[in-house]
């Protein structure tokens, strides 16, 4: 119960993120529970290790983990990662824990998990409708209309996605992500940031690596969408791009 009372406290402290499009619980207008942080972290047995390619141990030290995490991804061949030749920094071959933990509901459902059905039955057997742990407060689905809510357009399923959160597991035409900043001695066309592991105050790093985080804060919807910063003259890609 005190646990409890520390988690709703720091919801209703940051308070942005509830009723955002983030906020999965019912009274979001998401899911059957009415928690909210309970669809993206969970504090005991959560999944750290989101890479699964055996070398999360040596990788720990450089990739940043996934912070608490309550979803999985079970097909890391799935994803294509950016490359250009004029790219000063490589791309890992798959994407860093810290930004899987976006990908395991952004991919759109590309990770299936074999050995069950999820939460919604027969609909789907997607990575994207497991959580590690179930919330206490009650099922996270109550029933089909709780689907489209949030995710799922004007009550289709399939691949009927709504646009705006469906990215795929095809990265190469995305902005390039799990790669270490290239400062300007690397590539003139970038500024230092004030920490080489933090990045800026409204932009982040995070081991001196860009992150699906480093633009995007999903737990303030203030700039749309979920950005760090306003794009009002480019304001957040000139932050690092020295253009």
């Amino acid at each position: 119960m005190f646990f409890g009372f520390i988690t709703q406290g720091m919801v209703a402290g940051a308070a942005s993120i509830v009723g955002s499009k983030h906020d999965l619980s019912t009274n979001g207008g998401g899911g059957g529970s009415d928690e909210i942080c309970v669809f993206c972290h969970t504090p005991h047995n959560a999944n750290s290790d989101l890479d699964n390619d055996g070398n999360f141990d040596a990788d720990h030290a450089t990739r940043p983990g996934a912070p608490l995490w309550n979803r999985r991804i079970t097909d890391m061949s799935a994803y294509s990662m950016y490359k250009s030749d004029t790219l000063n920094a490589n791309c890992d071959n798959t994407p860093s824990p810290l930004s899987l933990v976006c990908l395991s509901c952004h991919d759109s459902g590309a990770n299936t998990n074999i050995g069950g059905l999820g939460e919604v039955g027969a609909v789907s057997a997607a990575d994207v409708h497991f959580l590690m742990n179930e919330p206490n407060r009650g099922p996270i689905f109550k029933g089909f209309a709780n689907c489209w809510k949030r995710c799922h357009a004007s009550g289709n399923f399939g691949v009927n996605f709504s646009p705006n959160w469906q990215i795929g597991p095809d990265l190469t035409n995305d902005h390039p992500i799990s790669l270490t900043y290239p400062t300007p001695d690397v590539d003139p066309d970038f500024f230092t940031p004030p920490d080489l592991q933090k990045g800026w105050s409204d932009v982040k790093l995070f081991k001196g690596r860009v992150e699906c985080p480093s633009c995007h804060n999903p737990h303030d919807p203030a700039n749309v969408p979920f950005l760090r910063k306003s794009m009002e003259s480019s304001g957040l890609c000139t932050t690092c791009h020295n253009k």
